[in-house]
């Protein structure tokens, strides 16, 4: 038998992955105290020696990663002696590299923190930056996302779709929705005005009048950079415009930006909570846990 303990962070994910493997659910109850800290219940006290332990690190981010540590141990306590992690969405990650002296480069701390615990393995959903976890492939598994995209807008019935990425960071997500649906694949170039400090997106070469066209990337946080690049698709006249991205986090109102700039739609999973969040990450996650 397999334990599935779902976190307080998107638990409906947890809930759904224990139905598909048809596990045993642990449910924890939880409440923050009037300082902040978080209780935490779990339903009951027995484990089986396989246990996966579902907790998306989902705003507050700083709550849901202590969550995650304290689950971990807590399922050694009751039992668990095979620990597989799942984060679909890893918070910290995107502080890779160290820009301005005395930086703090959170994610290798998050990762020494997370590798402390008794788990063997994590599992995360399109990470920031795959480089990252090079020569760490024993510990941690990243899976993207794109390919459930490409299956969505191969329903759209869209007029000689054009995929693009807002930057050249994430070229290599689209060239696999493009896969998917045997679509051209492109991205913008950032431009930076030396004088004004103003960035301009510039795409290549590639026609894109009357052609609907998908934007995607891994995260979507304020969607700045988005708005821009629909600005830009307008102006050559492009068709439909829609958005997708792994994980819709969509701090001040991104996506009232996004879609009063021109995007018909915006699409996302569930690893963050979201009302564009149709795209479930249970069924991918399973897939990857039979693989292993």
């Amino acid at each position: 038998m397999t334990t599935v303990i779902s976190g307080p962070g998107q638990s409906n994910i947890g809930d759904q992955l224990a139905k598909l493997l048809k596990a045993d659910l642990i449910s924890i109850q939880h409440k923050f105290f009037p300082d902040g800290e978080r209780d935490h219940i779990f339903s009951k006290e027995a484990c089986d020696d396989k246990t996966i332990i579902v907790q998306s690190i989902v705003p507050p981010q700083d709550s849901n990663l202590i969550s995650l540590l304290q689950l971990t141990y807590t399922a050694q306590e009751f039992g668990a002696k095979d620990i597989t992690l799942v984060t679909p969405y890893l918070a910290y990650a995107a502080k890779d590299r160290r820009i301005l002296p005395g930086e703090v480069v959170s994610i290798f701390n998050l990762f020494k923190m997370i590798e402390a615990t008794p788990a063997k393995r994590l599992f995360v959903v399109d990470i920031h930056n795959t480089e990252i976890l090079l020569g760490k492939e024993n510990f941690y598994h990243n899976f993207s996302a794109m390919p459930e995209f490409g299956k969505y807008f191969l329903k759209k019935n869209l007029n000689n779709p054009l995929v693009l990425a807002p930057d050249f960071g994430a070229k290599e997500r689209v060239s696999i929705i493009g896969k998917v649906m045997n679509a051209e694949t492109d991205y913008f170039e950032k431009k930076r005005d030396p004088i004004s400090g103003e960035t301009k997106l510039i795409l290549h070469e590639i026609p894109v009048k009357n052609r609907d066209v998908i934007i995607a990337d891994e995260v979507i946080r304020t969607g700045g950079t988005i708005v821009k690049a629909i600005q830009a698709l307008q102006k050559m006249n492009a068709g439909r415009i829609f958005v997708a991205s792994t994980h819709m986090m969509l701090v001040n109102d991104a996506d009232k930006k996004i879609l009063t700039a021109g995007a018909e739609e915006l699409v996302g999973t569930d690893s963050l909570p979201s009302e564009y969040g149709i795209v479930p990450v249970a069924p991918m996650i399973k897939d990857q846990l039979d693989k292993y």
